[in-house]
């Protein structure tokens, strides 16, 4: 099939784990033999609008950028609004040369204007999570301090947009089972077949092996390592008041917090008022997560509120990494697929220290069982053939 993928951005533009899984969907897809073209919104002044990526295995795909405003630019959070305006005419001419069987969309105001350009009967929603819930949520967290006032009319045209690309698209695949329950939480009125489809994760990057403690300044163990955004919701505060009680079962351990975000200074506070060994990396390049992952002994996924898949659950289970995780939004279908005994009873931070001791109990077996496990559920060819048989059922083979 002659397939458009659209999405917000990829790797190394765009960070995060949508951006990633995208591209190992997309990889996949030419690797089973369509023709791709994929289409992301141009962050950076200086990317090129048009290049070719080579796949591994064989093939390769054209990815477009559309104008957008630049990253830094006064203009940049209007995007939104430029996105729905005017991706829709040059979808409309890049389908008139191409003739795309079938459309992937992974970005709401991508599918709202997928749909304005008439091309909702051959579109495919990949639903991540609620947008407009993720605004609300992150603002009342603290996100954005001298723009609360405007987030609640952001959140507002985000579900407006939202409710436009799901009732407007053929098919709609949810990333979990939670995300399909949150999603006809926050639009009861929508009309669309949604089907759960988890995202997948690159076996070839992420794979058990030697980890390099040194490498990150790591000294003791156990190792315990969290990626996160730096935001309210992830659960951060909780895992810091939870680790006392890791250190007086194993005096040795040490915690890395990855990522960034505006609650870095106040973690880094907390942790040198409880007096406790963090290490607070940053942002932890793609390149470096894979070898990260291998020097810990335990991933914790600490979330207060709203996780729709957890990709950086997927990725640890490929390294042979085992999984704790608080039993919020996806994780007890993600994480607890492995072994149900590592989600906790609470997000409080006595019981995701009761968690973590035990998923220190259970490592050796939950790691030698870890690797199979997403292998089985989460390889890019179990995943991408669910995709792909969407996509031709709306192209109509």
């Amino acid at each position: 099939m002659r397939l458009l993928v659209i999405t917000d951005g990829v790797p190394p533009e765009h960070r995060g784990g949508v951006a990633s899984s995208v591209l190992v969907e997309v990889d996949e897809l030419v690797r089973r033999g369509h023709d791709v073209t994929l289409l992301v919104r141009r962050h950076d002044r200086d990317a090129p609008l048009v290049e070719h990526r080579v796949v591994e295995g064989g093939g390769g795909y054209r990815l477009l950028r559309h104008p957008a405003p630049a990253r830094g630019s006064r203009a940049y959070y209007a995007h939104p609004a430029t996105t729905l305006l005017q991706v829709p005419g040059w979808l409309r001419s890049l389908d008139a040369r191409a003739r795309f069987d079938a459309v992937y969309v992974h970005s709401t105001f991508h599918a709202a204007a997928a749909v304005r350009a008439g091309l909702g009967p051959r579109t495919v929603l990949r639903f991540h999570a609620p947008s407009s819930l993720e605004v609300r949520l992150d603002a009342a967290g603290g996100k954005y301090p001298l723009a609360r006032a405007a987030s609640g009319v952001v959140a507002d045209l985000t579900r407006r947009a939202e409710l436009v690309a799901v009732n407007g698209t053929a098919r709609t695949l949810a990333t979990s089972w939670y995300v399909r329950r949150l999603l006809q939480q926050v639009h009861p009125a929508a009309r669309a077949r949604v089907d759960v489809v988890p995202l997948a994760v690159d076996l070839g990057r992420f794979a058990p092996g030697p980890g390099d403690r040194a490498a990150f300044g790591l000294t003791g163990g156990p190792v315990l390592v969290t990626v996160r955004r730096l935001v309210r919701r992830m659960g951060l505060e909780n895992l810091l008041d939870a680790f006392p009680a890791v250190l007086a079962e194993h005096p040795a351990a040490q915690l890395v917090i990855g990522g960034t975000g505006y609650l870095g200074p106040e973690l880094r506070a907390r942790a040198e008022r409880l007096g406790i060994p963090v290490l607070f990396p940053g942002f932890v390049a793609e390149a470096d997560l894979p070898q990260l992952y291998r020097s810990a002994d335990l991933f914790v996924l600490p979330t207060l509120e709203m996780e729709g898949f957890g990709i950086v659950t997927v990725e640890a289970f490929a390294s042979g990494l085992p999984v704790v995780a608080t039993p919020v939004g996806a994780n007890p279908e993600v994480a607890g697929s492995l072994d149900p005994r590592t989600i906790a009873a609470s997000t409080a931070p006595a019981d995701l220290a009761a968690a973590v001791l035990r998923g220190l109990e259970l490592r050796s077996d939950l790691a030698g069982r870890a690797r199979a496990h997403v292998e089985e559920r989460f390889s890019p060819g179990v995943v991408v053939a669910r995709v792909e048989a969407a996509l031709a059922e709306v192209a109509g083979r």
